[in-house]
């Protein structure tokens, strides 16, 4: 239905559909609120994004009357399009009551047939909007026929485990780029962006060879249009003076202004030859996520930090996060962390050993009332549970931390005294997307070791391997195997095996060879960490260089074995020998349970390593018994003749 059409990009919409959307819901509020979602702003982002792209030809698939509707009929309105909107014929009559009352009804036409035959019938849609409530909504997704030069494919209500498209359009991908990124709005929403007509210039989308610039096109437009900076001020920076209502709309605003980054950096770029060269994504460092050193911070920042913002060291240290720091003759030092930002929360953590765990961190967010929020947090374990909040060890001064949201980026300040000069810092760097419940954190999306030189005068950053916690994992696994199971088996064969002569030698020879290797391996990727991350645990450190010294002397003590004829040599050489390799054995078990608790792994690992212990003890144990067993019994027989005393 209808010829095929190339989208532009239109600020001035994009801006009129957000504040429409907002405003509807907001004066006709009795209309609304019993379809209010998880994140109020969800359906304002979907209506801007239709109107601002000009979708002419907007389709929903939902299984009941929503908000989303409302807000694409608005879209709709912006656009001269209309919207088909496909649901089941019980909640028709409400959904039209519903869109006849708020002025909609000739923006919407009602579909309630399956929606799997209906979708046959719109060609070439520009905007697609699939609530994924319905169990069938993969196939349903699939079935779009969806315009190749510019359209967007959403896909609502991802809760739980569901998973939207994912970039898989099965054969659109051959015919034009699919870009593809999941928001945390509402319950879980995805955008597909599909098109190669994805070049950004001046306010709209078009087809061309030249890259995209770094600004959002959406902001400038409006800016351009206006011939004033009040609006792109108003969509940014929330102000407490217009109230409660003005801190949400900025604030989702603001929200919208990101996402719409996030979806221009997603957008393949049209080259020369006619290839296509893919976007980069300003969460992960691209031009959109970086930020000038020299941004003068006095403009934003609250004393002191804005006082001495001239003074500061800037460095770039992880994808998009950027850190300021100051250090006085006193050791005072002022700290600025600043990190792209859509909402959860964003954290730095000191730590005196380059782990996670038995860290300290100051970690800021904004609610989703616009109210900025820092807090000191104490790691005491891996788990969420345990990372505790308003405890830490930071010698945090009498000068309150501060957030700010400044553009596309939030600004986490805070200031410490030190005893010493600050120099080389293992500092681990963490973001959320999930707000804080109760100011307790949720799980990260992504975290990092850097260990930092703050240094006058320098500022080198070494970070950290991304695999650093599979390396734990596999320095932990290794030293079970090898110190754990493989050398306590080796252990027990030459003592309840014995009688098994040349046998138990040989196993035993074999079995601790194959464990002193694993073990060393252990060893060595434990080096790698202490190395690499700054990991500073001397307990566990010199408990492990002991049993690799002990293991070390047993190896040369078997090249040194003296022979059966030497039988006082021999005595001794035994008595050394089972010693040293049964405290080998021990102090390799109380390493591993140390380790187990440093590395914060939890019940699962100590359940792990205590139930092959407890089957090692008892094996230990049965076979202790049946071998003095054996000892009593071959004492107990008695000779088959007596020989007569001599008279």
């Amino acid at each position: 239905m209808g010829a095929m059409r190339v989208m532009e990009w239109s600020a001035e919409s994009a801006t009129k559909a957000y504040f429409d959307t907002l405003k509807l819901c907001n004066d006709r509020g009795r209309q609304c609120v019993s379809w209010k979602t998880q994140e109020p702003g969800s359906n304002e982002f979907v209506s801007a994004l239709a109107a601002g792209m000009k979708a002419k030809l907007i389709v929903e698939v939902t299984s009941t009357v929503s908000p989303s509707t409302i807000a694409l009929a608005v879209a709709a309105k912006h656009t001269g399009g209309k919207l088909v909107c496909i649901l089941p014929e019980p909640v028709l009559n409400e959904s039209k009551k519903v869109i006849r009352d708020l002025g909609l009804k000739d923006l919407v036409e009602f579909k309630t047939s399956d929606p799997s035959e209906l979708l046959s019938n719109y060609k070439n849609i520009d905007f697609s909007m699939v609530d994924c409530k319905n169990d069938d909504y993969t196939r349903l997704l699939k079935l779009l026929d969806v315009n190749p030069r510019k359209s967007v494919v959403v896909a609502n209500n991802l809760v739980g485990e569901r998973k939207g498209l994912e970039g898989h359009l099965g054969m659109m991908e051959k015919r034009a780029p699919v870009r593809s990124t999941k928001n945390s709005i509402g319950k879980g929403m995805e955008v597909n962006v599909i098109g190669k007509n994805t070049e950004v210039g001046k306010g709209y989308w078009r087809g061309g060879s030249k890259r995209r610039s770094g600004k959002s096109k959406w902001a400038v437009k409006v800016d351009e249009k206006s011939g004033k900076d009040h609006i792109f001020r108003f969509l940014i920076f929330p102000m407490a003076s217009l109230g409660s209502w003005s801190v949400f709309a900025s604030r989702f605003a603001f929200r919208l202004c990101i996402l719409t980054l996030v979806l221009e950096a997603k957008f393949d770029v049209m080259a020369a030859d006619g290839s296509y060269v893919p976007g980069v994504n300003s969460a992960g460092g691209g031009n959109d996520a970086s930020e000038p050193c020299d941004n003068d911070l006095s403009s934003f920042m609250l004393p002191p930090y804005s006082n001495s913002s001239s003074d500061l060291v800037c460095r770039p240290i992880w994808n998009t996060f950027v850190l300021r720091y100051s250090q006085t003759e006193d050791h005072v030092v002022n700290i600025i962390l600043s990190a792209v930002y859509t909402t959860g929360w964003v954290g730095i953590g000191f730590s005196k050993d380059g782990m996670m765990v038995g860290s300290s961190a100051i970690v800021g967010w904004i609610n989703r009332k616009g109210e900025a929020r820092i807090k000191q947090y104490y790691l005491q374990g891996s788990k969420v549970s345990l990372v505790i909040p308003d405890k830490g060890e930071l010698p945090l001064t009498g000068i309150p931390a501060s957030v700010v949201l400044h553009g596309p980026r939030i600004y986490l300040a805070f200031q410490m005294k030190f005893q010493a000069r600050l120099a080389r810092q293992p500092i681990i760097l963490a973001i959320g997307s999930g707000y804080p419940k109760h100011h307790h954190l949720t799980k990260h999306n992504d975290k990092t070791t850097v260990m930092f030189d703050f240094s006058a005068g320098s500022a080198s950053v070494r970070e950290a391997p991304s695999d650093i916690g599979q390396m734990k994992k596999n320095h932990g696994i290794l030293a079970i195997f090898g110190w754990g199971l493989i050398i306590p088996i080796g252990a027990i064969v030459p003592r309840y095996l014995k009688h098994k002569e040349p046998l138990w030698y040989y196993l035993h020879s074999i079995i601790q060879f194959v464990g002193f290797v694993i073990g060393l391996a252990a060893v060595v990727l434990g080096q790698q960490l202490y190395t690499k991350i700054g990991a500073n645990f001397p307990t566990h450190r010199g408990i492990g260089i002991f049993v690799l010294v002990l293991s070390i002397l047993q190896i040369l003590a078997f090249f040194l074995r003296p022979n059966k004829d030497a039988k006082n040599i021999r005595k001794y050489w035994n008595w050394y020998h089972h010693w040293l390799g049964r405290f080998a054995v021990f102090f390799a078990a109380v390493n591993i349970v140390l380790g187990i608790k440093i590395g914060g792994e939890g019940n699962d690992w100590k359940i792990g390593y205590g139930f092959l212990l407890g089957v090692i003890l008892v094996s230990v144990i049965l076979l202790e018994v049946l071998a003095r067993m054996r000892r009593t019994e071959k004492d107990d027989i008695t000779p088959n003749f007596q020989m007569n005393p001599i008279q």
